[in-house]
């Protein structure tokens, strides 16, 4: 019975041991690279997609119509963006002469073919769920607040925090019974993981939306602009760094989207394609009043 529990023992040991040898989150990775003779360069090609994609999921899923509420009317709930990671977000050509080639981006392979390269994650998408609620003001303004803490595995607890003002110009069209709603929105959405990493993104959308006769459905798109960065802060990961503070700039700009709402009684469904930098689906779940 000892020799049974003596092994159970050793057993859990081991396991124990590789689950935390084996549980990896970015700040590992981005210490090892900081340590390193890597260098700036290096650091800012091993997380420029993940600051893209930051900011394609912080520019994402901000409407679903293109009419304002009027005061106090509001709605509230969850929108998620998913977004395909793309090949070209998982490897980049690496400027260390002596890792020629194409290495791990922090999305790309948890094994690299070029010894010495600073691993990945091996992640096919990147999902970012935020709580919304829209308020409805006046003079043709609706007020946007976002919120999300979440914890992601190879992350870490990460904060996401912003707004957006939307302006109605529907009324500014001289045409009686015109069929479609026009506004447009700008926002900026902060995002924390730590003391490690930041970003910002400012987005500009212009909406427009068709409410079907008799149908508790709208079909709305729009184009908007995202302008986003990133702020690796390398003296909270390795104090003794003098890299300083790295920023990157993610690769967003114009972005195209087409979705359709669904509102019934107190509650609206409601999902939309992203054409952009890196492709996406948004959609979410509200509560109407």
């Amino acid at each position: 019975m000892k020799r049974i529990s003596l092994s159970l023992l050793v057993v859990c040991l081991i396991l124990f041991s590789f689950t935390t040898v084996n549980a990896q989150k970015i700040d590992d990775h981005l210490t090892t690279l900081i340590q390193g003779t890597y260098g700036r360069a290096y650091l800012k090609g091993y997380v420029q997609p993940f600051s893209t994609a930051l900011g394609t999921a912080l520019g994402g899923a901000m409407f679903h119509r293109a009419y304002t509420k009027t005061f106090p009317r509001f709605d509230i709930g969850v929108n998620t963006v998913f977004i395909p990671l793309p090949d070209e977000a998982k490897t980049f050509t690496s400027p260390y002469a002596m890792l020629q080639g194409n290495v791990p981006t922090v999305f790309g392979s948890k094994s690299p073919s070029i010894t010495g390269a600073i691993p990945g994650f091996d992640q096919d998408y990147f999902l970012l769920p935020v709580l919304q609620a829209n308020v409805g003001l006046v003079g043709n303004l609706e007020a946007t607040a976002r919120f999300a803490t979440t914890d992601i595995d190879y992350l870490g607890k990460l904060t996401v925090y912003g707004g957006a003002l939307k302006y109605g110009l529907s009324d500014l069209i001289p045409i009686p019974m015109f069929p479609l709603d026009f506004s447009i929105q700008a926002g900026y959405h902060k995002f924390t993981l730590g003391d490690i990493l930041d970003a910002g993104t400012f987005s500009m959308n212009f909406q427009t939306s068709y409410s079907i006769p008799l149908l508790p459905i709208d079909i709305y798109g729009g184009l908007g602009y995202d302008n986003s960065s990133l702020t690796v802060k390398s003296a909270a990961l390795v104090p003794t760094s003098d890299m300083g503070d790295v920023k990157v700039s993610g690769e967003n700009q114009m972005r195209f989207n087409a979705g359709i709402s669904f509102t019934l009684l107190f509650f609206n469904a409601h999902v939309d394609y992203n054409l952009g930098k890196y492709n996406s689906i948004a959609g979410g779940l509200m509560f109407v009043l």
